[in-house]
């Protein structure tokens, strides 16, 4: 019940009603008066036209009949004069008419009664007329606003200035309506993202299976020794794994865009997740001959998914040891302080030219002066992807023929 009356249209409905009661009450009070002052007037004139009558006959009553006029009569004399009257047919049930002083103010009455119920009726179906007006348009607005949201229409935007259930309803219109335009457009970026999806594996499938093709019909149509098999055989392992990978790459990041992936986050040391990615990469160091250097100060501690994590560093990592010479260095630095915990990683490689660096994180890019023939470019954009689900933010900066430093950054808050 309290919460109908807090409602301000209820509210706004429920003064003009009792306002417009307080009028007509006033308005009755007023007519009401009137009609005493009437009475009282009739009142003279009808016992006053008796005393004259009266006096006129014998004086000497005067002084005994006007204090009847201005004071209460005894019940004695009531009784006597009612009986009198009641001799010549005069009563409280003889008809108005015969009391011609006295009818005329209850006709009076009668037709003011009937002219301030008229005008009350009046008066409050006129304001409910234009009150359930100003809620019909509202009501066509939202349903005007509802069909045009139907076929596909998604500007409108209802305004509803004052408080109440309509501005309630109003806002919660317009929220749907940014609902269902976010879902739609979400919708068919999800399948523009399918379309890129499996053109993207069309395409970095093509290469490798052309390969495996060729070598395939070269071995079956071709008279060649132990020796050139075995070189094909390899050359077809090496392209099945590099398929593998790629198309588990790609899964992966497809999950990721498609927030299909729950990830299981524990309170894990950051430093040992970066340990167990630099294990994975050893031999590959060891065969480029690089040396890593691992700069940590304390033990970071915070909540991630360990194996993911792990593969974004690996990403990176790996990156940056395809991209360094024979020989060179890679220094791993990590820090922490009240805001973030932050992994740099630096290499002195060939770096990377200026109008690439805003596109390297991209899916399937490839820097156009890259010496990496063999790159898919799909590495760096699924180290990004786990990274920022991570509340994180991946950097870049390079210098041609100097080095490229990367910059992952996990915020605390």
């Amino acid at each position: 019940m309290n919460e109908h009356f807090v409602n301000p249209e209820l509210k706004r409905s429920s003064i003009i009603l009792a306002s417009l009661m307080s009028v007509f009450f006033i308005i009755t009070c007023v007519v009401l008066k009137y009609h005493h002052y009437q009475l009282k007037e009739d009142y003279t004139k009808s016992l006053g036209a008796i005393a004259a009558r009266v006096i006129e006959k014998e004086p000497d009553l005067e002084k005994e009949i006007m204090p009847l006029i201005s004071k209460e009569a005894s019940k004695e004399e009531m009784d006597k004069g009612k009986a009198i009257l009641i001799q010549y047919g005069v009563s409280k049930n003889l008809e108005n008419q015969f009391f011609p002083y006295i009818n005329k103010t209850i006709q009076k009455n009668n037709y003011y009664t009937i002219f301030i119920f008229i005008l009350m009726i009046a008066t409050i179906l006129i304001v409910n007329y234009f009150q359930h007006i100003s809620i019909y348009k509202k009501i066509r607005r939202l349903t005007l606003g509802a069909k045009k949201v139907v076929d596909g229409d998604y500007d409108i935007a209802i305004e509803e200035d004052t408080e109440g259930e309509f501005a309630k309803l109003a806002t919660s219109f317009n929220s749907m309506r940014e609902i269902i335009r976010n879902n739609l457009e979400q919708l068919q970026q999800e399948k523009e993202f399918l379309v890129n999806l499996l053109s993207d594996i069309s395409h970095q499938l093509k290469t490798p299976l052309s390969s495996m093709i060729v070598y395939n019909d070269i071995m079956l149509k071709k008279d060649l020794s132990k020796e050139q098999r075995e070189i094909f055989l390899v050359n077809n392992q090496n392209q099945l794994s590099r398929m593998e990978w790629l198309i588990k790459s790609i899964l992966k990041l497809a999950k990721l865009d498609a927030n299909a992936i729950e990830f299981n986050k524990e309170e894990l040391s950051l430093n040992d997740t970066l340990n167990d990615s630099l294990e994975a990469l050893e031999s590959k160091a060891l065969e480029m001959g690089l040396t890593i250097n691992v700069i940590e100060k304390e033990e970071m501690v915070f909540s991630h998914d360990k194996l993911w994590v792990e593969e974004a560093l690996i990403n990176i990592i790996k990156n940056s040891i395809e991209h360094s010479p024979k020989g060179g260095e890679i220094t791993i630095e990590l820090s922490e302080n009240l805001v973030y915990r932050r992994a740099t990683i630096s290499d002195m490689g060939e770096g990377i030219r200026e109008e690439d660096l805003p596109n390297i994180f991209k899916r399937f890019y490839k820097g156009k002066t890259s010496k990496k023939t063999d790159s898919i470019g799909i590495g760096l954009a699924l180290a990004k992807s786990i990274i920022e689900s991570h509340n994180g933010t991946i950097e870049v900066k390079s210098t041609i023929d100097v080095g490229t430093t990367f910059i992952v950054t996990f915020f605390k808050y």
